[in-house]
């Protein structure tokens, strides 16, 4: 079954979203409207919050 021109629509947006960089989470199709949902931003990893320190400074 051939995607019809909405489903063609949301992959040309995802990877127009992609191709500048955005980390794209999930793409939502219902009626005649398409969603978006973008990956949250997460730099901090789980040695964040650690004071790495050691010896005197």
């Amino acid at each position: 079954m051939a995607p019809n021109k909405l489903e063609q629509s949301a992959l040309s947006l995802l990877a127009a979203f992609e191709n500048a960089g955005k980390s794209v989470s999930r793409v939502i199709v219902e009626g005649k409207k398409i969603e978006i949902v973008l990956s949250k931003a997460h730099d901090s990893d789980d040695f964040d919050r650690i004071d790495m320190r050691h010896g005197k400074t």
